[in-house]
């Protein structure tokens, strides 16, 4: 007879990974596979939803889905959206909604520290990986956006934040307070695996770069000190540090690190005149395929939130309804989305993700989820510091992407978060 817990971690460690690796196994090694992700991206989210429902057992978890689902229906509701546009984009959902409840249900389960080791084995098998594949891309492709790893183009903001954290972890569980050096020394190999995030141009990589060596602190007061005396080195360092990924990227300073490459890269050379000419591409003054891909930078879409949702039955409050963000392959584009598909495409901040999808009322049901699987306390030596770095992260997807979209980011997040306090007093879940 097979064991239940073979089966349930055999179904979300094999969907887990089909996700983490099918982009690079197809692109690179076996194109003909390619037409399939969408059919394999399907069948691994009935995984996920299966395994998500079955784990469904701790209150908070049931308080996050059933409202999920109340607002999710009402507002694809005012908006006139059918069944199917709502199932579709409630996909997109599945890493906020399950990823938690089965991490959770593991780790209290009999088999924790089965599945702790197994987990964890797997994080260090995903850094050697992205190490071979980053490098494999960066050769082949240059950097950019290609370079994102196993999960191949696109991903290139996901890699680099997953390979900061997961070795950050790693690393946390053999870091013995002391000797500051002498411990980065005796853990160089956490540090090494570093290197993929500076063969793909992701700028955001230096803050996590930053925050990753600050953390190894102890979080207290005389650690302010400390930090005031080592700003001369910690300049030293950022500065050979980006020395290097020019030096890789064949850029120069001015054309990443200068205040207008950064307004650029956020808010766009003109976005007035962005904006006029997303509205003329909806008004019919333009076709689409004449112009192109209109590309409105993160902030400038953040800002242009209040206009869009005025467009949307919903309103401000319940936004547009589910489904904004999908379609255009298999399943046709909503009304709503082929309208404002010049300012729904390119960088999507998660913030203007939930938004425009949920409205007002979808931004406090994601800040209550994050909030109230964050705030209990670790007892790890480290733990304050990784859910610092955490918060981070999360923070600065708000504004900088959508990789909460993708269930297995989300799948490590919070495995992380939840490893570090899930009372394993309490009764075992039954699996």
């Amino acid at each position: 007879m097979l064991e239940k817990y073979k089966v349930f971690t055999g179904l979300f460690f094999g969907a887990f990974w089909v996700l983490l690796t099918f982009g690079f196994i197809s692109e690179e090694l076996m194109p003909p596979l390619i037409p399939l992700r969408s059919v394999v991206m399907l069948l691994c989210d009935a995984v996920f939803l299966i395994l998500g429902l079955y784990s469904l057992r701790d209150r908070r978890d049931q308080i996050v889905f059933g409202s999920f689902v109340v607002l999710g229906c009402v507002s694809s509701y005012l908006n006139n959206l059918g069944v199917v546009f709502i199932v579709n984009g409630a996909r997109d959902f599945f890493g906020m909604l399950f990823a938690i409840p089965i991490c959770r249900f593991l780790l209290k389960s009999r088999f924790r520290d089965r599945f702790i080791e197994s987990f964890d084995k797997q994080l260090w098998i995903f850094l050697i990986l992205q190490t071979f594949c980053v490098t494999w891309q960066f050769f082949r492709y240059g950097p950019g956006d290609h370079g994102g790893g196993s999960m191949g183009n696109g991903f290139s903001g996901i890699v680099t934040t997953l390979i900061y954290i997961i070795s950050f972890y790693l690393l946390s569980k053999k870091w013995n307070y002391g000797n500051y050096w002498m411990e980065l020394w005796k853990n160089k190999v956490y540090v090494f695996l570093l290197f993929p995030t500076f063969l793909n141009e992701t700028k955001i990589g230096f803050l996590f770069l930053l925050a990753y060596f600050l953390l190894l602190l102890r979080v207290e007061w005389k650690t302010v000190f400390k930090v005031l005396i080592s700003i001369p080195l910690i300049i030293v360092a950022m500065i050979v540090a980006g020395y290097a990924y020019l030096t890789v990227t064949g850029q120069t300073f001015e054309s990443v690190f200068s205040q207008s490459a950064m307004d650029d890269y956020m808010v766009g050379e003109d976005p007035e005149e962005l904006v006029e000419l997303g509205m003329a591409i909806q008004d019919g003054i333009y076709e689409r395929e004449d112009i192109g891909q209109v590309d409105i930078p993160r902030f400038s879409k953040l800002i242009f939130i209040p206009e869009a949702l005025k467009d949307a039955a919903g309103g401000s409050l319940f936004g547009a309804g589910l489904g904004q963000f999908k379609g255009g392959t298999t399943l046709s584009l909503t009304p709503y989305a082929d309208t404002w598909a010049w300012l729904l495409g390119g960088s999507v901040p998660y913030i203007f993700f939930i938004v425009i999808q949920l409205g007002v009322l979808g931004a406090a049901w994601l800040f209550y989820n994050l909030f109230t699987v964050m705030l209990p306390q670790s007892p790890m030596p480290l733990g304050r510091n990784i859910k610092i770095f955490v918060w981070l992260i999360l923070a600065l997807m708000m504004f900088y992407n959508d990789s909460l979209r993708f269930f297995p980011f989300c799948a490590i997040i919070f495995y992380i978060i939840l490893f570090g306090y899930v009372n394993v007093t309490e009764k075992h879940a039954k699996i």
